[in-house]
């Protein structure tokens, strides 16, 4: 069976003229092809030739270094009694010292309030707690009126950091005109299972690639709520007014950001340990939060960021909303599209057709893992190349679950119901 496919997929190969080629594999050559392999090799020589050029100390670098700024670090905890203590270890170990850490509890019903008590002992840790769950952005809200750092970094209590994560994010505010930062997260579960294993590889791809070019070209939409920074001015309640409440409030901050003139940087170097869903089910229910947000916050709540006539209107605004719809809506119709056309109008030779593209794909992704792995110099990474056949697969299945977060947010604005937020506060969400 295996070499008649072998056969079939060569003689099928050497039958094809350009239009043949084109016209089958269109989606590849048109959407992927410059989307992973063109940008790869881009942010490559980029990044080569920045660390050959001569780099110089600023003042604030100089100020890191020798008068540090204090840094609130404030970490939301719900029934976390296995993690938390783990997450202010890893923010204690921090190269840099000079850090405030306020825990909020949204109403915990295990040992977390105990754990905290203890951890709260210690003189630049502030505990505060809800008697009952009031839902993670007016956790978030409260830690900020406790805030007295120059800058504000939000983190989830699941996670651990690199020992100098927190320096690596600040360096980037060296730049006066950026706003916020979005660390690098990395699984800390990945190697669990295959859906972990190929979690890591996604994650690798679309965070540490693809928001490293995305921030190059000035366009990046989010700052992740498990490892972000930000300027206290430009986000305190006196100011934009913190979070607000329901799913996606981060990528809601971070677009607020933007509309106030301020850029979005991203710290490859910056990393930040998460954990990932461990089975399907929990899976489809965290990525369908996710692309739901995409609709609310970038089709509804900041649709002004089209009009010319808004006070918010920036150019560079309106073409990171375009990639971002493009990129992850759109695409993922013009795959069922795709899909649907070749099952549809080459039957006959659908086998062979399904070989090749397998074969483009994973030439693609190795390329993009190998790219990775020269810029982040882990070698550890070359064990996902045992994984790397199944991503596409993968990264198809996932476009599916968006099709359908889509649509119950479209018709049914899903958002409004999502049990992120407690009930009582769902009944007071404005209704984008």
């Amino acid at each position: 069976m295996m070499p008649d496919i072998i056969a079939d997929t060569f003689d099928y190969l050497l039958s094809l003229d350009e239009y043949g080629a084109f016209r089958v594999f269109w989606y590849f050559f048109i959407f992927d092809f410059p989307r992973y392999v063109l940008t790869d090799i881009f942010i490559l020589i980029d990044e080569k030739l920045k660390e050959r050029s001569p780099r110089r100390d600023n003042d604030f670098l100089l100020r890191l270094k020798y008068n540090p700024p204090l840094v609130t670090v404030i970490i939301p905890a719900l029934n976390e009694e296995e993690t938390i203590g783990w997450t202010v270890r890893s923010l204690q170990e921090q190269t840099y010292k000079n850090l405030q850490l306020i825990i909020v509890d949204d109403g915990s019903t295990d040992g977390t309030p105990e754990i905290c008590h203890k951890l709260a002992q210690n003189d630049n840790i502030i505990y505060a707690r809800f008697s009952e769950r009031a839902g993670k952005s007016a956790v978030l809200n409260y830690g900020l009126q406790f805030t007295r750092g120059e800058f504000v970094i939000f983190v989830d209590s699941d996670t651990t950091f690199d020992r100098d994560a927190i320096y690596k994010m600040l360096t980037a505010f060296a730049d006066p005109e950026v706003g916020g930062v979005s660390g690098n997260l990395r699984p800390r579960n990945g190697n669990n299972n295959l859906l972990t294993h190929l979690q890591q590889i996604e994650y690798i791809f679309t965070i540490s690639i693809g928001r490293r070019v995305r921030a190059k070209l000035g366009i990046l939409p989010i700052i992740s709520g498990a490892f972000g920074g930000f300027r206290r001015n430009l986000i305190g309640l006196n100011s934009i007014g913190g979070h607000e409440p329901g799913p996606g409030n981060d990528s809601d901050l971070a677009i607020r950001v933007r509309k106030k003139g301020y850029k979005i940087s991203f710290q490859p170097d910056a990393i930040c340990l998460t954990n990932v869903p461990a089975n399907i089910r929990a899976l489809i229910n965290q990525r369908s939060r996710w692309d739901r947000n995409m609709i609310k916050n970038r089709m509804r709540k900041h649709r002004d960021i089209f009009n010319p006539y808004s006070k918010n209107f920036r150019l560079i605004d309106v073409i990171t909303f375009v990639d971002s719809l493009f990129y992850h809506v759109a695409l993922s119709f013009v795959t069922a599209v795709y899909l649907f056309d070749i099952a549809v109008n080459f039957t006959d030779i659908l086998l062979p057709l399904l070989v090749v593209n397998f074969c483009l794909y994973f030439c693609a992704e190795l390329l993009e893992l190998l790219v990775a792995i020269a810029l982040s110099n882990r070698t550890e990474d070359f064990k996902l190349l045992l994984y790397l056949p199944l991503i596409n697969p993968f990264k198809i299945f996932l476009k599916f679950v968006r099709l359908k977060a889509y649509f119950q947010e479209l018709v049914f604005r899903h958002s409004n119901v999502d049990p992120f937020a407690p009930y009582k506060v769902r009944q007071r969400y404005i209704q984008w």
